[in-house]
């Protein structure tokens, strides 16, 4: 049941009139509605894992109470660790045992070994990396004593399953989640139009930009071998921006939809494709889970290597980004292209400006980096967007090549026009949480509905006819 589809519309509208008219109700009769809207809308996306993440939801929901209310800390410390390893171990089978198993025969048959390849389908239930780091989280914010214990297994159940969030994040933190379940949520005009104003804008993003940018890269990847070097050029800048439309569409969709119902979430996007250096890219890329990697990796790294100085930080970022990487997925690209990151902070880290920004005062002294550093990540996304690291190493080396300088052939000029509003739209609105953000406040009416129209007029003109999915739900 994908944001796009007629029958998430239906869902949506039913949960929608429920959920308000429970408003006079309790708070209590409002997180139901969106409890049994989120069973629902997992149950019809992935039916064979709702049992899966109901028991492990209801596992952690005791760990927690056991963690809290354990006065003996060497108990806690057992409770919490074995919330731990229920948690990724469950992970780790459905997303990495079967490439780990198969890399370890390779290895094996490397040194002369005859092992065979086992027919390991396992399938991989949706969302787990996003619900896995939102539960793991509540515990280890719990043992810090950084939250205080749900004891409500209605409000745990629903910050679990609030489906918005539930397939693609953003990763909610339970701090700013939980309490928001504890009052009536009282229906803000204000709050549910911003609501329908980002998910116009997450619209025009997915369907317009990402699913439209789509087959011209994929035709790319399709024939590395036969594409000329211009044409691999253009297509890595042009993959980093379907992603960046495919994600920052859906998480605008997710956050909007939540709106809609009195619950803001976390904003995963600020502009990230106009930044000067490594550090504000993960500052304003995918921030949900940056932020998550900051607080429960980094940190507790960095703090027990302190006495290493920056020798101990560096280690702490390698292990951090090859984190991120192996989030993404049971590849060797993603693990390269998280070690790639960590070499791209090694000048900060030994300059001691890891936490530098730009001057956006002086936006415009920082174009070159700007530039430099959008044809540095889009030639950095390729590892995300190869088969294997032959094929990325392939994609590289077919660049540099007489065929450079002839004609990219991509036709890239079937979209340019959505495709320059896109940029430009987020260009301009880039320190917002969204690009129509500020639409109702700081344009006359004729104006801005004038904008709204264009927008849904460029939709239904250049929709694919094809409903693609999001390319963050395969991890």
């Amino acid at each position: 049941m994908l944001f796009l589809s007629s029958e998430f519309i239906v869902f949506f509208a039913v949960v929608f009139v429920l959920y308000w008219a429970m408003e006079r109700v309790s708070a209590t009769a409002q997180n139901l509605v969106l409890l049994a809207g989120g069973l629902f809308f997992y149950g019809w996306a992935d039916l064979r894992f709702l049992a899966l993440l109901t028991l492990s939801a209801a596992t952690n929901y005791g760990l927690g109470l056991a963690i809290e209310d354990t006065k003996s800390e060497p108990r806690r410390r057992v409770w919490f660790w074995f919330g731990m390893v229920f948690n990724f171990g469950l992970l780790a089978y459905f997303k990495y045992f079967g490439f780990f198993y198969d890399s370890f025969v390779d290895l094996l048959n490397q040194f002369g070994g005859h092992s065979e390849h086992l027919s390991l389908k396992i399938a991989l239930p949706l969302g787990i990396s996003f619900f896995t780091f939102q539960v793991a989280g509540y515990l280890i914010d719990v043992f810090n004593g950084g939250i205080e214990v749900c004891r409500k297994p209605v409000h745990f159940f629903t910050y679990v399953f609030h489906f918005p969030k539930l397939l693609s994040g953003p990763v909610e933190r339970a701090q700013a989640f939980l309490p928001r379940l504890t009052l009536v949520r009282a229906f803000d005009r204000a709050l549910v139009t911003d609501g329908a104003r980002q998910i116009l804008w997450g619209i025009f993003a997915k369907a317009v930009i990402a699913d439209n940018l789509a087959p011209l890269v994929d035709r790319v990847h399709a024939d590395i071998p036969g594409s000329g070097g211009s044409t691999l050029l253009l297509a890595a800048p042009l993959y980093l921006i379907q992603l960046f439309a495919d994600f920052s569409g859906y998480s605008n969709m997710a956050i909007g939809t939540s709106k809609m119902l009195g619950i803001p979430l976390a904003i995963n996007f600020r502009g990230p494709l106009f930044v000067a250096n490594i550090s504000e890219f993960w500052r304003k890329w995918h921030i949900s889970l940056t932020s998550w990697m900051m607080d429960y990796v980094f940190t507790p790294i960095s703090f027990l290597l302190r006495d290493k100085g920056r020798v101990g930080m560096v280690i702490a970022i390698f292990i951090t980004f090859l984190a991120v990487g192996i989030w993404h997925g049971a590849n060797w690209t993603f693990m390269a292209f998280g070690l790639v990151q960590g070499v791209y902070f090694l000048p900060l880290v030994l300059s001691g400006k890891v936490n530098v920004t730009s001057r956006k005062d002086r936006w415009w002294q920082q174009v070159p980096a700007m530039l430099g550093m959008f044809v540095l990540m889009s030639l950095t996304f390729v590892l995300m967007r190869a088969t294997d690291l032959s094929a990325a190493w392939m994609y590289m080396q077919g660049i540099p090549n007489a065929s450079l300088f002839e004609t990219p052939d991509i036709d890239i000029w079937t979209i340019f026009i959505p495709l320059f509003v896109f940029v430009g739209m987020e260009w301009y609105t880039r320190g917002m949480d969204h690009a129509l953000q500020t639409w109702a406040t700081e344009r006359h009416w004729f104006f801005r509905w004038t904008s709204y129209g264009l927008l849904i007029t460029l939709i239904l003109l250049s929709m694919s006819t094809q409903e693609a999915g999001f390319i963050y739900f395969q991890f």
